[in-house]
């Protein structure tokens, strides 16, 4: 057994405490995979932000696309064509080194298609819920990063350094 193995499992327990406020503990755990699978360097905290923004905003324009589409037409036809356009628009943020790594774009989008539909975020009263949805969802991912971060961290403590 590992100190790593230890901080996971302790962190992981931490984690459900999220669940109280209503931030989408499976988002942590998705932005904590993205930290191990990207490297687990200190530097995806900074390089996480702007994927996960990008990601998340244009799935925020799916959602408002479909909704002014489908007044004009059936509403499955809406959503692909919805996907289509913000889905290239993300192909095409990722063009700049400073959205990358894709695997956050892609996963953000997708994170907030879920938890939106699911209604898996927390509700503030007086807030539009596709914004509260944004906002808890990809809270929730870059916890996740922290949370990669702190399990390095913790797992590094009382180690010498060479």
């Amino acid at each position: 057994m590992k100190k790593l193995d230890f901080s996971v499992a302790i962190l992981a327990g931490v984690s459900c405490v999220f669940m109280y406020i209503q931030v989408p503990v499976w988002a942590i755990f998705i932005g904590w995979a993205w930290y191990f699978t990207l490297g687990a360097s200190p530097e995806l905290l900074k390089k996480g932000i702007l994927p996960s923004i990008a990601g998340s905003v244009l799935a925020v324009a799916a959602f408002l696309l479909i909704d002014a589409l489908s007044m004009i037409m059936p509403s499955m036809a809406a959503v692909i064509i919805s996907v289509i356009i913000t889905v290239f628009a993300l192909m095409m943020t990722l063009k700049a080194p400073a959205f990358n790594p894709s695997l956050i774009s892609f996963n953000a989008y997708s994170c907030i298609f879920v938890g939106y539909a699911a209604g898996a975020y927390m509700v503030v009263d007086g807030m539009p819920p596709l914004l509260n949805a944004a906002i808890w969802i990809t809270g929730g991912n870059y916890i996740g990063l922290i949370f990669g971060w702190l399990s390095i961290y913790f797992s590094n403590i009382g180690s010498k350094k060479g």
